[in-house]
């Protein structure tokens, strides 16, 4: 809350006219109001500034370009985001040369540019193409990048395989929870809490989970996950575990792998009040569900089914529920040790 949050130019005003000692007029329009007036207002904007700077001292999700500063403080920078990027294989007539630059695009409007000429030869001849603009939005599905900017005489076919490595931009939250790890658990000598720091410090990594001794003696295991909770691609491991090999001590063997998602089917039959609609509940439900396997992915091994059940009656219009289970059991759902939990089929009747 806000140290000033009751206070306004009005109130500033008031208390200055009511401690003037003077036997002029202070109402609206005398000489003394017009002089107290614009100080008050002035006082307030200062007032204003001191709430800021709480912010700015004392930093959270919400302290916007003050929580970049005071990042820097620990020697972290905001994660940009990443391009993705995908191979693009071309058809067409010996000689064909497709120029680097050239535009593709996906969906119409995610644009991708090769990065090197392609001539084809034998009829073929292969690519890279990388996304214009950062962000996990443009690892799409192999054959969509179908559109080219310009015509190029020659060439007769292109397709591309799946892109990969496109990474989001770092949020507000994501970084707050970053920085604060850093300051209740400080990395050093090579810990799990270093290990984490520095997973955490590559593109498109949200989640880790370190597992040391995993084989053995100087073994380590680095889990990986996006900022949904969910497995990220082969780009992302590879920059993850090329980027520790840079840090690690000296000796220690460590494998950087992604989570495997463990799809959670939850059916149960319901009973609502009259004006509830099932589907507008199954929505709710969803949305609900979503989250609470979000924040479990990485911190438990164990997919609750009363929990589960608690969510379901916390949905406006649910009076009750039976015969609740998940992947069709009525027991809680146990996870592998590289397993993070994503919704699968949810079907309430």
């Amino acid at each position: 809350m806000p140290l000033f949050e009751n206070v306004t130019p009005g109130t500033i005003l008031e208390r200055v006219l009511s401690r003037m000692d003077t036997d002029l007029q202070t109402r609206e329009g005398s000489y003394a109001y017009d002089q107290a007036a614009p100080i008050s207002f002035e006082i307030w904007r200062v007032l204003m500034t001191l709430d800021e700077l709480i912010e700015a001292f004392y930093v959270n999700e919400n302290s916007g370009p003050y929580l970049d500063a005071h990042a820097r403080l620990f020697a972290m920078s905001r994660r940009e985001g990443a391009r993705a990027a995908a191979k693009m294989l071309f058809q067409g007539q010996d000689g064909t040369v497709v120029p680097a630059g050239s535009l593709f695009y996906a969906a119409g409007t995610m644009e991708f540019r090769l990065t090197a000429d392609a001539a084809i030869k034998d009829g073929t001849a292969e690519g890279w193409v990388l996304a214009s603009d950062v962000g996990s939005a443009c690892n799409v599905p192999a054959g969509t990048i179908d559109q080219i900017g310009r015509t190029i005489p020659g060439l007769e076919k292109f397709e591309n395989e799946e892109a990969q490595g496109g990474a989001d931009p770092e949020s507000d939250v994501d970084l707050f929870q970053r920085l604060d790890e850093k300051r209740k658990r400080p990395p050093t000598s090579g810990n799990e809490a270093h290990y984490k720091e520095w997973a955490l410090s590559v593109n498109g990594v949200g989640a880790v989970r370190i597992t040391p001794l995993w084989r053995g003696p100087g073994t380590v295991l680095v889990l990986i996950a996006g900022f949904d909770r969910r497995p990220v691609d082969d780009a992302i491991v590879a920059d993850c575990a090329r980027y520790i090999q840079t840090q690690r001590p000296v000796g220690a063997d460590v494998t950087v792998a992604s989570a495997v998602a463990v799809e959670v089917d939850v059916a149960a039959r319901v009973v609502l009040t009259s004006t509830a609609a099932l589907p507008a509940v199954e929505a709710a439900f969803t949305a609900r569900l979503d989250e609470y396997l979000a924040d479990a992915a990485f911190e438990e091994f164990t997919v609750y089914a009363n929990r589960v059940g608690a969510l379901l009656m916390s949905v406006d219009g649910v009076v009750d529920y039976e015969g609740l289970t998940l992947n069709g059991s009525g027991e809680n759902l146990v996870l592998e040790q590289n397993g993070v939990p994503v919704r699968g089929r949810v079907d309430l009747s």
